[in-house]
C-alpha cells in the first residue's frame, strides 16, 4: 500500500510498535470495545509489522509479533472435528479473481469458522489501461448476534520466497472498515461502530500489490463462537471482501456467501 493518505473513504485503519512478548492464542473480542488512544475502539490489535500493507510485515513466531497468532491449523483448535468444507469463487464483472476455502470445525456447541483467500493473476476490468488486480484491505464474515463470546486468531504459513502469506493486522465486532492510514491504528467506535453480528478482519492482500509488497494469500482468519449441533449451512452475504483504496482505487466490495450459525442474518 501507498504511503500517501486517502481521505474519507467510505468503509475506512491501525498501526503501533511490534510487540515481542509472548502473546499467542484466540483473543476475545470485547462486545464493549477496546481501550485505545482518544476513546474505544470495536478493533483490538494483532501484527501490525508492515505498517498495515506499507511495509514489510514480518511473520508471527513463537517469541514475537505473535498477538492472535496460533500455530496449528486443520483444526485450529484441538479436538474440534471438521463438519463443513467448500471453496467459493471470488468474481467481479464475470472474472474469477480468486478463492475462499470456507471451513467449520466443531465441539459440542461450539464453533470456528475459518477461511482463508487466494488471488489470481486476473485483471478484473480489461476495460482500463493496465492490468487490475483486487486487493483485500478488510475481510468480514457475519452471522454473530447472539452468539458469543466472540475470539478470533490467525494461523500464517511460509511456503518460501513470494509464497508466504500476509499477516493480520486487527480484528473487530464491526461492519465499517476504515483505512489507515488517514485512520488511527485503533478506529474509535465514533467512526466504527460496534456491530455484535460482524467480524472485521484487516489485512493486505494482493496478487500484484501497486506499492510492490504483494501478497496473494491470507492467512487462516479464524473466528470461534458458540453454535448448534445443526449441519452448516452457507447464509448469502455472509462474507465481504473490502477494496479500501489505499492505492486510490475506488472502494470496492465483494459479497459471497459464506458458512454462519443456524439461523444467522446478515444485518450490519
Amino acid at each position: 500500500m501507498k504511503k500517501t493518505c486517502i481521505n474519507n473513504i467510505l468503509f475506512g485503519g491501525l498501526l503501533i510498535a511490534s510487540s515481542s512478548v509472548m502473546a499467542t492464542g484466540f483473543v476475545t473480542l470485547n462486545p464493549n470495545g477496546f481501550a485505545a488512544p482518544g476513546g474505544t475502539s470495536a478493533y483490538t490489535l494483532c501484527n501490525i509489522t508492515g505498517n498495515f500493507g506499507q511495509g514489510t510485515s514480518v511473520p508471527p513466531s513463537a517469541g514475537a509479533n505473535n498477538t492472535c497468532a496460533i500455530f496449528q491449523n486443520n483444526p485450529p483448535i484441538a479436538g474440534y472435528g471438521q463438519v463443513a468444507n467448500a471453496v467459493r469463487n471470488i468474481v467481479i464483472n464475470g472474472a474469477t479473481i480468486g478463492t475462499v476455502t470456507d471451513r467449520v470445525w466443531r465441539s459440542g456447541t461450539n464453533c470456528v469458522y475459518g477461511a482463508k483467500i487466494r488471488l489470481n493473476n486476473v485483471d478484473f476490468d480489461p476495460s482500463q489501461a493496465g492490468a487490475q488486480f483486487f486487493e483485500v484491505n478488510d475481510f468480514l464474515r457475519g452471522g454473530f448476534r447472539n452468539r458469543g463470546p466472540i475470539s478470533i486468531a490467525y494461523n500464517f504459513v511460509t511456503r518460501g520466497a513470494a509464497q508466504s502469506d500476509e499477516v493480520l493486522y486487527r480484528a473487530g465486532l464491526t461492519f465499517t472498515s476504515k483505512v489507515t492510514p488517514p485512520n488511527p491504528n485503533q478506529p474509535l467506535t465514533s467512526s466504527a461502530p460496534i456491530s455484535l453480528n460482524w467480524v472485521d478482519y484487516t489485512t493486505d492482500v494482493n496478487y500484484q500489490d501497486p506499492d510492490g509488497s504483494s501478497m496473494r494469500d491470507s492467512p487462516w482468519f479464524y473466528t470461534k463462537s458458540t453454535c448448534t449441533t445443526a449441519a452448516p449451512a452457507a447464509l448469502a452475504g455472509a462474507l465481504r471482501l473490502r477494496e479500501m483504496g489505499q492505492e486510490g482505487q475506488t472502494p470496492l466490495e465483494i459479497s459471497i456467501p459464506g458458512y454462519a450459525p443456524a439461523g444467522a442474518n446478515t444485518a450490519p
